[in-house]
C-alpha cells in the first residue's frame, strides 16, 4: 500500500499560499467582504462544489486566466504535448457546447481531460513530489470538473455509477496504485449539477449511494464504501466509511458520518452486509444464500432526523 508521505504542515502552507490564486477572474469582492474571505470561500482544492459555481461566459478564457493570473496549471506526465492538446481541446469543446456552437456535450473528452489530469496528480500524490505542483494542478482540475458537471445534460455523462433513481451519482479517482485519491458526489439543483468532495483527499472511495428520505420529508444521499476490503480492482478499504449528505435548498451538507479502522477486526472473514430497510450495517458470515450476523460483533444504525442524523455502534447479540 501507498502511504500519504506529503508532510501536512508544508501541505498547509502551500494550500494557504495558493487559495487565494483560486478565486474566478469572474467575481469581484462585495462592498463588505474582504480578500481573504472571499478566497476562503472559493478555495477548491477543500470543498469544489459546496458553494455556488461560477458560470463564466468564455470558458476558454476562463481556465486561461485562470492558468495565467490565479496559479492554476495543467500538469500531464512527462510533459507529453498531445496530453496538454487534449486538455485544452476538452475546455474549448465545454465552451462550445455551453454557447451552443456544439450541439452534443463532449462525454469523451471530458472524461479523457480529466484522467490526464488525475493521473498527475496520482503521481504527486504517491511519490510524495512536488506539493505545490499537486496542489496548482489540483485547482485546475477541481475547476475544469467543476465546469464539467456543470454543464453536464445528464449525471451519467460525469460520474462513475449513480443511485437507483438516477438522481445523483459517484466519481472516484485513484493515484497510481489502487489506493483512492478522490471521490466526489454529483447531485442535482435547479441550476444543473453541482459536485462536492467527499472524506478526505487519499482515503475515501465510495462504492454505493444511497437516495433516503425521512418521515419529515428532509432528503439525503448516504455516500457508504460498503464494508468490501477487496474488491475487482483490489482495493483494499483502510477504512470503514458512510457519509451522510442533506439535500435541502440547493445545498448538500454534510450532517453525519462514521469513520472507523476498527469496524471489522483484521481476521475477520466475512463481509459488511447493508440493509436499506433497516439503514443498518451488520457483520456477516455466509450461511447458504444468506449472509447471518455474527455473534458478538458489531454493528452500525443510522437515525434520519435532518440536521441531528447519527449514527449509533451497537453489539450484535
Amino acid at each position: 500500500m501507498a502511504h500519504h508521505v506529503f508532510n501536512k504542515v508544508s501541505i498547509g502552507l502551500v494550500v494557504l499560499t495558493l487559495a487565494c490564486g483560486t478565486v474566478s477572474c469572474t467575481h469581484k469582492p462585495q462592498h463588505g467582504t474582504s480578500e481573504n474571505t472571499l478566497c476562503k470561500a472559493q478555495d477548491v482544492t477543500f470543498a469544489p462544489g459546496a458553494y455556488i459555481a461560477d458560470e463564466p461566459e468564455n470558458i476558454t478564457e476562463y481556465f486561461e486566466t485562470l492558468c495565467r493570473e490565479h496559479n492554476a496549471v495543467v500538469a500531464v506526465h512527462g510533459n507529453d504535448s498531445v496530453d496538454l492538446m487534449k486538455v485544452w481541446q476538452a475546455v474549448r469543446l465545454l465552451d462550445d457546447y455551453a454557447t451552443g456552437r456544439r450541439e452534443y456535450y463532449p462525454v469523451d473528452e471530458v472524461r479523457n481531460a480529466l484522467e490526464i489530469l488525475v493521473f498527475e496528480l496520482g503521481h504527486y500524490y504517491s511519490h510524495g513530489e512536488d506539493e505545490e505542483g499537486f496542489y496548482r494542478t489540483a485547482i485546475f482540475f477541481h475547476r475544469f470538473l467543476e465546469q464539467a458537471v456543470r454543464l453536464s445534460p445528464k449525471v451519467d455523462y460525469v460520474t462513475d455509477f449513480h443511485c437507483a433513481d438516477g438522481t445523483a451519482g459517484i466519481l472516484n479517482y485513484h493515484e497510481w496504485s489502487y489506493n483512492p485519491l478522490y471521490s466526489f458526489l454529483i447531485y442535482p439543483t435547479t441550476k444543473g449539477l453541482r459536485v462536492r468532495s467527499i472524506g478526505e483527499l487519499g482515503g475515501t472511495k465510495i462504492e454505493k449511494l444511497f437516495h433516503l428520505t425521512d418521515a419529515a420529508g428532509h432528503d439525503y444521499y448516504l455516500c457508504s464504501n460498503n464494508g468490501d476490503f477487496g474488491d475487482e480492482d483490489d482495493f483494499c478499504a483502510l477504512l470503514f466509511c458512510q457519509y451522510l449528505y442533506m439535500h435541502e435548498d440547493e445545498e448538500m451538507n454534510e450532517v453525519a458520518a462514521y469513520v472507523s479502522t476498527d469496524f471489522v477486526p483484521s481476521e475477520f472473514e466475512g463481509r459488511v452486509v447493508f440493509n436499506p430497510q433497516h439503514l443498518r450495517w451488520d457483520c456477516c458470515k455466509r450461511n447458504g444464500d444468506v449472509y447471518v450476523p455474527v455473534k458478538g460483533s458489531k454493528s452500525l444504525q443510522l437515525h434520519l432526523d435532518g440536521e441531528k442524523s447519527h449514527f449509533i455502534m451497537q453489539k450484535t447479540i
